[in-house]
């Protein structure tokens, strides 16, 4: 099902979350991760910086993230500018945040995150 449209498409096939975006290319052919035999650069071909680029990602592992990222975002303090962005973006699989924002606004208001420690980590 399809989240969000446009320059950044987001959609579930229920197992990942894929990501296309329409100018995606980051410089990832450049990035240490790259490759191949011997440590040398993997070539994905000619012009890939002009194109649209996308990823999957096991929708469990997003799901790790996205709770690492509310938190964040309870403590900036973004709650509120964070849902109505998303409600004006979201597609489909967003019916349910814009229908339930005003709740989640205020239940989540309500939290106070603590600062972690630094033996946290």
């Amino acid at each position: 099902m399809s989240c969000m449209r446009g320059n950044n498409y987001l959609w579930s096939d229920g197992d990942y979350m894929h990501f296309w975006v329409a100018d995606g290319y980051d410089g990832w052919d450049e990035s240490g991760w790259n490759t191949g035999p011997n440590d040398e650069p993997r070539n994905f071909g000619l012009g890939a910086e002009s194109k649209p680029s996308g990823v999957k990602i096991l929708e469990t592992v997003l799901n790790e993230f996205v709770m690492m990222r509310l938190a964040e975002i309870i403590h900036e303090g973004s709650v509120d500018e964070t849902i109505d962005c998303a409600v004006k973006h979201g597609n489909f699989d967003g019916m349910l945040l814009k229908k339930n924002a005003a709740k989640l606004k205020t239940v989540l208001a309500q939290i106070n995150l603590d600062e972690p420690d630094s033996n946290d980590v």
